[in-house]
């Protein structure tokens, strides 16, 4: 009768177990992924096509009965190109793309790239510094995590060029001209004449057209899906150099939630992201300028790209004030400024860069 007992309770507990692992191991975790900007995008559009099945797959792979039910929301259906910090640090969505060129208040030491031009046209490079640099230096970790976010994987574009309505065949022609760019980006007209005009990818259009703007300082892979080259047919390669502008971001809250395994896999993919990006920004480089040739041939004016010459670009360079040392005495008061700035270039040097202005021995 015992033994009888035993065997019964052994069963029942076993029993007990089986019905039990279901409902703790099985659950869905419920995320909304979003950007201001579309998928048509390189560093958007891999955030649909690579991010969200890389991390489906790792977590099935777990075995743990995980699953993730994304909501995916692109192109500004949640929030505009001024709400991509806020709207990931509020929860709006649990990730998104953060252009931070555009929150020099909340993430100021995270401009660095951008008073710093003129070092490489490789994005590769400049993505693997940024990555790198995020994980290591305390005070850009620090800028992500007072957001409330959780820093993924870094984004950043190719090199920029200018794109106008009338021909810029000198430095000199951008005197008085109305050039839109980016936040931070506008600080490269500096010295040039030219008055910069707050814009983005999705106003650049409308801004030339209306006259707001006369062009601007932009990026092949973006200026070709916008179309922008029907209202700015001339295309003046400058080679200012590419630029780490943001990444990929998790709400902190929302990242919390997850399993540690799943943080993980996150994590990693975010890494992966960012890699990814780089190869497929330098494929896309050189066929954008094509693309736009082509498809600009037949407008009126049709789209003509022309190099400035080195000697007008030297001119650009030499001209420009002293950006890092300028904004690392306005941020000293934030942070290590001039220490970021240092710890950039030095970065940049070891993967075989040699910048054309050495922005860190002029601090």
């Amino acid at each position: 009768m015992k033994k009888r007992l035993m065997i019964h309770g052994a069963l029942c507990a076993t029993l007990a177990a089986a019905v039990m692992l279901p409902a703790q191991a099985d659950q869905t975790f419920k995320l909304t992924i979003a950007s201001s900007h579309p998928t048509t995008l390189p560093w958007v559009g891999l955030m649909s096509t690579l991010f969200v099945p890389e991390v489906n797959k790792r977590v099935a792979a777990l075995g743990k009965g995980y699953k993730i039910e994304w909501r995916e929301a692109y192109g500004g259906q949640l929030y505009k190109m001024n709400a991509t910090l806020t709207s990931v640090e509020q929860g709006v969505a649990d990730i998104g793309w953060v252009f931070h060129s555009l929150e020099a208040a909340k993430m100021p030491l995270s401009q660095f790239g951008s008073v710093t031009p003129f070092t490489t046209d490789d994005v590769r490079i400049i993505l693997n510094v940024a990555n790198e640099m995020n994980e290591k230096v305390p005070a850009l970790q620090k800028e992500w995590d007072k957001n409330n976010l959780v820093f993924l994987g870094a984004s950043a574009v190719d090199t920029y060029h200018l794109f106008t309505k009338h021909p810029i065949a000198t430095y000199a022609d951008l005197k008085g001209r109305k050039i839109s760019a980016p936040g931070s980006v506008g600080l490269w007209l500096k010295g040039s004449g030219a008055v910069a005009v707050d814009g983005s990818l999705t106003s650049y259009y409308t801004d030339i057209q209306s006259g707001v703007s006369e062009g601007t300082i932009s990026i092949s892979t973006g200026i070709l899906p916008n179309k922008i080259y029907e209202v700015a047919p001339y295309i003046t390669t400058v080679n200012i150099g590419a630029l780490y502008n943001g990444g990929m971001a998790m709400n902190k809250d929302s990242y919390g939630k997850l399993p540690p395994e799943v943080q993980k896999i996150v994590k990693e993919v975010g890494k992966e992201y960012s890699k990814a990006l780089g190869e497929t920004l330098m494929q896309r480089y050189e066929g954008a300028l094509k693309t736009m040739v082509e498809r600009g041939a037949t407008q009126n004016p049709p789209v003509r790209v022309t190099g400035l010459n080195a000697g007008e670009r030297e001119k650009w360079v030499k001209t420009m004030p002293n950006l890092a040392a300028e904004w690392a005495k306005a941020n000293a008061s934030k942070g290590p400024a001039g220490d970021v700035v240092k710890a950039y270039m030095e970065a940049l040097r070891k993967q075989g860069v040699k910048p054309v202005r050495d922005w860190d021995k002029e601090l």
